[in-house]
């Protein structure tokens, strides 16, 4: 049993790289950087 709690903890910690991976690409793909930059300077 504790094997399976710990693949479903690893297939959740997975899941949010790859969403938070996407979610930069596409920011990077809009060119939202630049405007982040300009923001924070």
């Amino acid at each position: 049993m504790n094997s399976v709690s710990e693949r479903s903890c690893w297939g959740v910690a997975r899941w949010t790289v790859i969403a938070f991976l996407a979610l930069v690409a596409l920011v990077y793909l809009f060119g939202g950087f630049q405007a982040v930059q300009v923001a924070a300077g």
